[in-house]
């Protein structure tokens, strides 16, 4: 008799561990998280590469996918990871985000965002919704007082972005309210694909820009050699410190590794039994500036040794 319950008792044990590795969406046991970046380019790379370093992989198994900005194709990519049964849905990026919160919110995933700039665009109701993640922002009033200090004639502030994609336009309107505390005038140029940004440059350049500001925008910062190639003797300035490297004149931003490590600390909670409902949305714990010094001298701009000095990285 004991050893017949100790047969049922395996078999018990077994059906338990299989129903609970069906549900992690993997045949080894190992944890499923799904993620779908907004757009290819580096800083959405590194955060990807953050997520992955926090977490490791003795423990899950990775699915990584691109929507290219397109909401259909986020619907079925995201479609794809609820068939899966993934255990995490990671979305970076706005888009992504948006469609996996529908699913979020019913019940059907969890959902962790990761660089998405403004939470609220996902939904103003994020509380209760098997949602949390981590944003990108950080104030751009100390970004402006860079760009005057490096620029002391700056006084026409040129900025790209997708109208498409209401992160950035939630940067274009809280630029607004803080552009003139710095004597700066905002001209802004809106773009819907690639093809329209040598038009949007050209507009710019011809309205008075004394420099560019791409701010958090997957577009225009998909495109940044051809932004900085089209500006020719016009500075740009970036908050994605990756793309300095790139001929950006500076960036003062958040890592977007660290991001990523901060966003891969959130997920292993979750995936270890933290109720997704009671962590709270994170923000960067601190900036880096990051300098381009050569193509600060190839386009004429003595910066500053007292502002080089701050800098963590330069070019």
């Amino acid at each position: 008799m004991l050893k017949k319950l100790t047969i049922v008792g395996a078999i018990i044990a077994g059906a338990i561990a299989a129903v609970m590795i069906m549900e992690r969406g993997k045949e080894s046991g190992k944890f499923a998280v799904s993620i779908c970046k907004v757009i290819e380019h580096d800083a959405l790379n590194a955060v990807v590469s953050g997520i992955m370093d926090s977490m490791g992989e003795e423990d899950v198994q990775y699915t990584v996918d691109t929507c290219q900005g397109n909401p259909a194709v986020a619907s079925q990519i995201i479609s794809k990871f609820i068939g899966k049964k993934s255990d995490v849905i990671v979305a970076v990026g706005t888009t992504p985000a948006q469609i996996a919160f529908n699913h979020a919110r019913k019940g059907e995933t969890k959902l962790v965002f990761s660089s998405v700039t403004n939470p609220d665009s996902i939904s103003p109701n994020l509380l209760g919704a098997n949602t949390t993640g981590v944003s990108n922002f950080v104030p751009l009033s100390p970004q402006l007082k860079l760009f005057t200090e490096i620029q002391p004639n700056l006084r026409k502030l040129g900025i790209i972005y997708n109208t498409g994609e209401s992160n950035s336009v939630d940067i274009v309107e809280k630029l607004k309210q803080v552009v003139g505390e710095h004597n700066l005038e905002l001209v802004e140029q809106g773009i819907q694909k690639a093809s329209d940004i040598p038009q949007a440059v050209e507009a710019l350049l011809a309205k008075g820009a004394d420099a560019v500001f791409i701010s958090n925008d997957n577009l225009a910062l998909a495109n940044i050699p051809l932004i900085v190639r089209l500006c020719n003797k016009v500075p740009v300035y970036v908050s994605d410190t990756d793309q300095v490297q790139k001929g950006c004149v500076a960036a003062l931003g958040p890592n977007q590794y660290n991001i990523g490590i901060q966003t891969g600390r959130m997920i292993k909670k979750i995936l270890y039994g933290a109720d997704i409902n009671t962590i709270e949305i994170e923000y960067p714990s601190s900036t880096e500036l990051h300098i381009n010094k050569t193509k600060a001298k190839e386009i004429g701009l003595n910066i500053p040794q007292e502002i080089v000095s701050r800098a963590v990285k330069t070019y």
